[in-house]
């Protein structure tokens, strides 16, 4: 029992030395930081990109107004024929005739509406605003003023 025990502290002490030494061997190497002049010119194109979005945007938004103002007028012609031909019809067969006639084109009106809308495509999507790069002289004063206080 007491030999198990020393193997197993060894083959645990082995582990964990070899974990250790693993991950101190693979340092990540520094990105290099991006300059203010590169943060410029992606900055001047984010703010040509967002531009496009919003335009973008609004031409869907239009768009979907007109494919709105077409369904409800299809809906609003449909309901105003079968009220229509409601006043005039006499038997239960004729009434129901219309009901169905009129249940077919809210049908077709809605699948019309449905087609129109992916045939829009997916939203556009947003453009991603640039970061900031870090100031290198705000690490530099802090130094600075420690130095001063001691």
């Amino acid at each position: 029992m007491r030999k198990r025990n020393q193997y197993l502290a060894v083959a645990l002490g082995a582990a964990l030395f070899s974990i250790n030494a693993f991950t101190a061997s693979a340092a990540p190497t520094p990105s290099p930081s991006p300059s203010i002049d590169s943060f410029k010119a992606a900055h001047e194109q984010y703010k040509k990109d967002r531009d496009a979005y919003a335009s973008a945007l609004r031409d869907r938004e239009f768009k979907m107004r007109v494919i709105n103002s077409t369904f409800k007028s299809s809906v609003d012609k449909a309901a105003l024929d079968a009220r229509t031909a409601m006043n005039q019809a006499t038997t239960p067969e004729q009434k129901n005739a219309i009901a169905s006639v009129r249940r077919a084109a809210v049908a077709a009106a809605i699948v019309a509406r449905e087609n129109a809308i992916v045939d829009l495509g997916p939203l556009p999507t947003a453009p991603i605003e640039p970061v900031r790069p870090a100031k290198n002289g705000a690490q530099g004063m802090a130094t600075q003023k420690d130095k001063q206080k001691r």
